[in-house]
């Protein structure tokens, strides 16, 4: 019996680990991986995976190469590609403009990826449906200038198509403005929004969408801001009580920003938002796919299903199969905390943390390389998974942990070797 053939686009630090072979038993997979999507570290579990697809090479540049489509077009030709697979956003447009080119029916088209990829264009979709930030599209500096003037400073400067905050940054005045302005080129190298700021707590929303419904919501508080990475302070997140005012209110939010928004075909989604004293939710921006540091293993623990799996199987048309799998609410509690990647040379971590509530504990830093700082807010050291009982104050386990990275890190000036 012939079976389906899904082309899988790997461009993860992880190489194809777990995705094909998730896929791999009841399709035919032919893969395309990042030459950089593998390192010593996993590069025996990378030839694993490998091994259980049909055929599988290498690119450079996975999502800037050419030689990625005209390899999709071949396997196409002789084998009928009839689903596409990325888990990076990064390649979701590219995925998406795959499936339109190869008549590929399940998974996200282009219009949706653009809604959910482009701030500027998700934003001009919600504006009347959610409270979305005064912005503009800057492709060079006067644009930049004329729109921080206009919104009035302070004004958030990123990428339109950025992820994890990287060269994300706050003008707080005018003469940062200036400051921003003599570092960049007048002609920038792509275009920037620039947008109002928005003050308040900054809370995560996760889950899975299909049908332009959310499903196995959970509500998470940061702990500090997103670009603390930019100053080496640590990123924490912890899901709130399902008591608690934020969960109601951010979940409306985001069935509302579903709804707007064009239908995914069904993946996971993250999204952010701002939740002010008076109780007023503010939108920040949303992505169809899984979310970065512990927002995944926080995830499958509270609702025990695996939020990257579900979104491979997702975009070859199996919602069915994994909607149902999901439990009516949480079952639990959980949070994360990442140690940012201070400058340095990393000479030693320990290979466990016993501290009570800590339930996965991942060291993530190149060990014995210098570190020039974190890039990006999931660029760390240390990762740790935790759990809380009941609603129980978190900050009490994020202090430990700050206090055992002091005490356990070793981290050296890179000139001392």
């Amino acid at each position: 019996m012939s079976r389906d053939t899904v082309l899988v686009l790997t461009g993860f630090d992880l190489g194809a680990l777990p995705v094909v072979r998730w896929l791999a038993d009841r399709f035919r997979v032919v893969l395309i991986a990042s030459r950089n999507a593998t390192n010593q570290k996993n590069y025996p579990a990378f030839v694993e995976s490998a091994a259980l697809a049909e055929e599988w090479i290498w690119v450079d540049d996975l999502f800037g190469d050419w030689a990625t489509v005209r390899q999709a077009e071949l396997w196409h030709e002789r084998y009928g590609v009839r689903h596409v697979v990325c888990l990076d956003e990064r390649g979701l447009i590219v995925a998406a403009r795959l499936r339109g080119l190869l008549g590929v029916t399940t998974g996200q088209d282009l219009r949706s990826a653009e809604a959910f990829r482009l701030k500027h264009r998700m934003y001009e979709l919600l504006e009347g449906a959610v409270d979305v930030p005064s912005f503009a599209v800057a492709a060079d500096g006067f644009d930049v200038r004329e729109a921080a003037r206009r919104l009035g400073t302070p004004v958030v400067v990123k990428p339109v198509d950025g992820a994890g905050s990287k060269d994300t940054v706050v003008l707080r005045d005018e003469a940062a403005l200036d400051d921003w302005l003599g570092t960049h080129p007048v002609t920038l190298d792509a275009p920037v929004l620039v947008q109002e700021f928005a003050a308040g707590d900054m809370y995560h929303v996760d889950g899975l969408t299909a049908g332009n419904e959310a499903y196995g919501v959970t509500i998470s508080r940061y702990g500090g801001s997103t670009l603390g990475y930019q100053e080496a302070r640590p990123l924490t997140s912890a899901m709130v009580p399902l008591s608690a005012p934020a969960h109601g209110l951010l979940t409306e939010a985001v069935r509302t920003v579903l709804a707007t928004l064009p239908d995914t075909g069904g993946s996971p989604f993250h999204a952010e938002f701002f939740l002010e004293e008076n109780g007023h939710v503010r939108f920040c921006e949303i992505a169809a796919r899984g979310g970065g540091a512990g927002v995944g293993p926080c995830w499958k623990l509270a609702h025990g299903a695996d939020m990257f799996r579900a979104h491979a199987l997702m975009q070859c048309g199996l919602a069915g199969e994994v909607l149902p799998e999901l439990p009516a609410q949480p079952a639990g509690r959980y949070g994360w905390y990442l140690e940012s990647s201070p400058e340095g040379r990393l000479l030693g971590l320990p290979d466990r943390c016993d501290l009570p509530g800590v339930l996965e504990y991942n060291v993530t830093g190149r060990m014995g390389q210098p570190h020039g700082g974190a890039t990006s807010s999931i660029d760390a050291i240390q990762q740790f998974v935790v759990g809380f009982q009941g609603d129980e104050d978190e900050r009490k386990t994020f202090d430990e942990l700050s206090r055992w990275c002091a005490q356990h890190r070793l981290l050296v000036p890179v000139s001392a070797a």
